[in-house]
């Protein structure tokens, strides 16, 4: 695998083995926008030829229920951007690729720079993280057990996308976790890069 933890020395061992897995599902993840433009423009195209229901079988097929119409493909199209963002905010976060608004920070050396992330990571971001995990279950459970769907012919079986919640912040919950512990590492073992 490429050196894709940029900022976040590369450890043998486990955490790195299990941060290099959660970077690898985010990369595959990313993948979707190919699929999420697919739809788009067949929705665009369904649009165009004011076709309402696309094609439809006998028995309910998960998400679909007994047809494809323009409304679901709507939906789908939503709901597979969904996935792709709760399945790549925890690589963002590992290869530190997301979006940064402390100006302060830049200019920190090293050692600092991993001393605010332990901080964030443990006062905010895991907390919230925790949060997200256990309503976001609520959320979906909810969902399930009232079999939610659509009202207008989209999609049905609505707990999937929901269920999407919990697991991408569950991700980045473990996420967080072991980038603290390997910056503690960093912090008790400095290399020479560390020291400046």
């Amino acid at each position: 695998m490429s050196n894709i933890t940029k900022p976040h020395d590369r450890q043998p061992g486990l955490i790195q083995t299990i941060l290099d897995g959660i970077v690898w599902v985010s990369q595959l993840a990313a993948w979707l926008v190919i699929l999420i433009i697919a739809i788009v423009l067949l929705s665009v195209l369904v649009s165009i030829l004011d076709i309402g229901k696309i094609v439809e079988w006998e028995s309910d097929v998960i998400l679909f229920g007994e047809r494809l119409t323009g409304a679901s493909l709507g939906d789908l199209q939503w709901h597979i951007f969904g996935l792709m963002l709760m399945l790549t905010m925890a690589g963002a976060l590992i290869t530190d690729s997301h979006v940064r608004v402390d100006f302060f920070r830049q200019s920190m050396s090293r050692r600092k720079k991993r001393l605010v992330d332990i901080f964030g990571h443990l006062f905010f971001l895991i907390p919230f993280c925790y949060v997200a995990v256990v309503h976001g279950w609520a959320f979906t459970a909810r969902a399930l057990r009232l079999d939610e769907g659509s009202d207008y012919d989209g999609l049905y079986d609505r707990f999937l996308i929901k269920g999407t919640i919990p697991l991408g912040f569950a991700l980045l919950l473990i996420a967080a976790v072991l980038l603290v512990i390997q910056n503690i590492q960093q912090l008790r073992t400095p290399d020479d890069k560390e020291r400046n």
